[in-house]
């Protein structure tokens, strides 16, 4: 049996096995840009001058900063460039040693190693840096930095602040057990660890109070039962007071002063509890405690006799005519006016 095979089939059949066998890419089977992007018929030789190949839209791997300079080799070990991973530390070595992550983009950028925003990303921590944080070194707290290992590292003030907590002596802030949570009286602003605040809201340190030395109120390092009522201070300044004998008085000084500096002005408003001096008719009639209260310190007793128009006994009688069993003395006047009218 013959065959005649025809001449022009044959070559169209061996020319296609050919072309399978000799042109297959060396790229891989997943490269689909055409040859013609990179190479011309004058060579296979790439030119970036003439090639159409535009590697920031043609890939998922933009060429910017430090990697737009680079050669192909740098990151392409062999044609076959599907083989490069995308990830960072498929071609930077971690120093970091997967302390914060394998995302180097999460602090570098492609134009350089160093770092400009430190703290802006450390706020994305659980350590936002604020106030004095803000200004450190990186070793101040991260011990092994130098080694640039950030594993992670406490964030309770005595994981860094122990030896300052336990050395404190003015006050004894472990002989008065003061909280370990330093931003209870210190703020994050200054500089050192003066003029903490007090936290003393269940008695506010306020004008007169305000400003002074702990051991203005406190023993030495004695910060407990101390008694809040004015008196157990201010019991040089009661008795004896200055101008008024205060002997007789209650010792809630707020009762008649206000916080101010120097005891003034005081006020004893209280008084018209028991017989009104601020209202009615005896407001402004009166300048000091001694117009009315003649013994000196002795506050229960008083007179009504001894001013302006009450101390004529003929016309205080004759006004009371009609008055049965009147006297003319203080207590009967306060017997029928209490309130002053």
């Amino acid at each position: 049996m013959q065959f005649h095979i025809k001449i022009p089939a044959l070559l169209t059949v061996l020319f296609s096995i050919g072309f399978t066998s000799f042109a297959q890419s060396p790229h891989g089977k997943s490269m689909t840009i055409d040859c013609a992007s990179c190479h011309s018929p004058d060579s296979w030789t790439y030119n970036s001058t003439s090639a159409s190949f535009d590697h920031n839209k043609q890939t998922g791997f933009a060429l910017w900063g430090q990697h737009k300079s680079l050669e192909c080799l740098s990151c392409h070990k062999s044609l076959n460039f599907a083989e490069v991973q995308g990830s960072c530390i498929s071609c930077h070595t971690d120093f970091h040693q997967q302390t914060v992550g394998n995302d180097c983009a999460r602090c570098h950028t492609s134009k350089s190693w160093i770092v400009e925003d430190l703290t802006l990303m450390h706020e994305r921590t659980s350590f936002p840096l604020m106030g004095v944080h803000a200004g450190q070194d990186c070793a101040a707290c991260h011990q092994d930095a130098s080694l640039v290992n950030f594993k992670p590292t406490g964030v309770t003030c005595l994981d860094c602040h122990r030896v300052e907590y336990l050395n404190a002596k003015t006050p004894d802030h472990v002989t008065n057990q003061f909280s370990t949570d330093c931003s209870v009286c210190h703020q994050l602003t200054g500089n050192g660890w003066m003029n903490g605040q007090i936290l003393h809201s269940f008695f506010p340190l306020e004008q007169s109070h305000g400003g002074l030395d702990c051991t203005a109120c406190h023993q030495p390092n004695t910060f407990k039962g101390l008694d809040a009522n004015c008196i157990s201070c201010h019991a040089e300044a009661i008795n004896p007071a200055q101008s008024i004998d205060h002997s007789s008085f209650p010792d809630d000084c707020k009762l008649c002063h206000t916080l101010a500096p120097g005891w003034k002005p005081a006020s004893f408003s209280i008084h018209d509890s028991y017989f009104p001096i601020y209202s009615g008719e005896h407001k402004g009639k009166w300048n000091e405690c001694t117009d009315c209260h003649m013994q000196s310190g002795n506050y229960k007793s008083f007179s009504c006799i001894d001013c302006h128009e009450h101390n004529n006994a003929q016309e205080m009688a004759k006004e009371h005519d009609d008055v049965s069993g009147f006297k003319f003395e203080s207590q009967s006047c306060f017997g029928c006016h209490p309130r002053g009218d």
